[in-house]
């Protein structure tokens, strides 16, 4: 037996239905007799990882197999394994196919290492499989929602190798680089019907009655990676691009058409389709996501090799809201600035890196000015807010209608969280909107041009005294280190806050009370020359 015949056998057995690359590379050298560590030193990859990637291998292939695999029977078992098959196939008494559906993964990720969301899976499968035999209407569209590195594209890929059993076709797609619509459901169809049909309607929707005409003759699990790249930025969620209207109709109608097929969205934010036809016993589901389980968090992190104590890792965890992502970015920059030590990490008091800031970076630029609003509210206040306390914060009268839309569409992209004690941030999330506020008012400072320093400086009148003492450290004081450096001399810096002051007195325009930036601090700022 050769070894392209061997993974050929590997890859019908396989709950995936391939072998990544990794498990390709550890293959072909364990079918030549090689140890880990040769095989390591062959492509410079870590013996650890190596070992730990044979390991689930062999173990995948001993479940479906039902005798014990290892890198040392490899061989006798799957020569085993072909002589059967052969059998059973002479005697046409049972053909050994154990997958009959069909797969395409497109840029699907590999999952392999896969962390927790087991309720999470098992949530989805009641759904989308179970839900038909308890008499529930079993769901035809599924969001997985969640913000940015959540874990929601790992998430549908394991979903997806774990219910393929249960689907004649899977297609997985990312619509990561936003195709165009009729480009992505021409791909589908073309899947759908072996090719058959290579030309569509022009029509978006004659095309949509197409494809799903293949959805109720064939049950398919069709999954769309990065939906609310199809979105616009800058308004509130769930509006589209120009020119990217038509998948929102393909929302409407996969909802409320009838068919055997499950198109599950992964999104940061949730299309207005969606909102409108979603229910608990409704065929339109959405599951938001939170994060990890601490003990799932601590799994990356040790994965990551962090040292630090249970009390330590947990906090880790908790402070990133349990973001695999942003676990991994803050795992390797503590292991390469702190040599994995994570008491120095914390001692440090910063905890958005680069990686991190860039993540969020992307979800909050695509905010509408309002929804900016409201998370420097949230963000400056420090604690819960209830919508009363928000509306009242703002200085000019946001309508109690228009406030609450734009809570609802901050919750859609997973920015904040709400309890009956109001609306908050999670710690990561907070800081880097601290962070964004801080270097906006520094340059207006400088430009001598204050917008957000008037906007935000009365939440400070109306805030608790707490709240009032933690804002001096953490907003007032990295404010005047960071125009002392952009400044330099403290004369400068004195010269620059006068002619601001003198230019508000002129224009009468002031701020109640000491607002955000206290006479006090600004005065300690320049006044001692220190």
């Amino acid at each position: 037996m050769t070894v392209e015949e061997a993974i050929a056998i590997v890859e019908q057995l396989l709950e995936r239905g391939r072998l990544t690359r990794a498990q390709e590379i550890v293959f072909r050298y364990a079918w030549e007799g090689k140890t880990y560590l040769e095989m390591a030193r062959a492509v410079t990859y870590d013996p650890g990882h190596i070992k730990d990637v044979g390991s689930e291998l062999w173990r995948s292939l001993s479940q479906a197999l039902g005798e014990k695999v290892t890198k040392n029977n490899l061989q006798g078992v799957l020569k085993r394994t072909a002589q059967r098959q052969q059998d059973i196939s002479t005697s046409s008494t049972l053909n050994f196919q154990p997958f009959t559906n069909y797969t395409n993964w497109g840029e699907a990720i590999d999952v392999s290492q896969f962390y927790g969301r087991t309720t999470e899976l098992e949530t989805l499968r009641q759904w989308i499989v179970k839900d038909a035999c308890g008499g529930k209407q079993r769901a035809r569209v599924v969001t997985l929602l969640g913000m940015g590195g959540i874990g929601k594209t790992a998430l549908s890929v394991k979903l997806a190798e774990q219910l393929q059993g249960e689907f004649e076709y899977v297609i997985w797609r990312s619509l990561r680089h936003a195709p165009f619509f009729d480009d992505k459901v021409t791909e589908c169809i073309k899947i759908l019907s072996h090719q058959q049909v290579t030309t569509l309607p022009a029509s978006p929707y004659e095309q949509i009655t197409c494809l799903i005409e293949y959805l109720r003759k064939s049950r398919c699990l069709l999954i769309l990676d990065n939906f609310d790249t199809l979105l616009q930025q800058g308004k509130e969620t769930g509006c589209y691009r120009e020119g990217y209207e038509p998948y929102g109709e393909l929302l409407w109608r996969l909802g409320e058409t009838q068919h055997q097929s499950c198109v599950l969205l992964t999104s940061r934010e949730k299309p207005t389709e969606i909102a409108a036809l979603e229910g608990d016993d409704l065929p339109v589901r959405t599951l938001a996501l939170s994060g990890l389980e601490v003990a799932a968090g601590q799994t990356i992190l040790k994965l990551k090799g962090l040292s630090g104590s249970e009390d330590e890792t947990r906090q880790l965890v908790e402070c990133y809201g349990g973001n695999p992502l942003a676990l991994k970015i803050a795992a390797t920059s503590i292991r390469d600035l702190h040599e994995g030590n994570i008491a120095c990490f914390f001692a440090e008091g910063t905890i958005v890196f680069q990686g991190i800031g860039n993540l969020l970076e992307q979800q909050f630029k695509r905010l509408s000015t309002s929804e900016q609003q409201v998370m420097y509210w949230l963000a400056i206040n420090r604690g819960k807010l209830s919508s009363t306390e928000l509306q009242t914060a703002f200085t000019s009268i946001l309508p109690k209608p228009k406030l609450m839309s734009v809570l609802e569409s901050l919750r859609w992209r997973s920015l904040i969280e709400s309890n009956t004690g109001g609306f908050t941030q999670q710690p990561v999330v907070m800081e880097y909107v601290i962070k964004c506020l801080i270097e906006q008012v520094c340059e207006e400072i400088v430009t001598e041009s204050p917008q957000y320093l008037l906007t935000y400086a009365s939440m400070q009148a109306q805030a608790k005294d707490y709240i009032h003492d933690s804002q001096i450290p953490l907003i007032v004081r990295p404010i005047l280190n960071q125009l002392r450096i952009t400044l330099g001399p403290a004369d400068r810096l004195e010269d620059k806050l006068g002619r601001l002051v003198r230019k508000l007195q002129n224009e009468k325009l002031h701020l109640q009370g000491d607002g955000v930036f206290g006479h006090g601090e600004w005065e300690m700022g320049h006044g001692t020359g220190g």
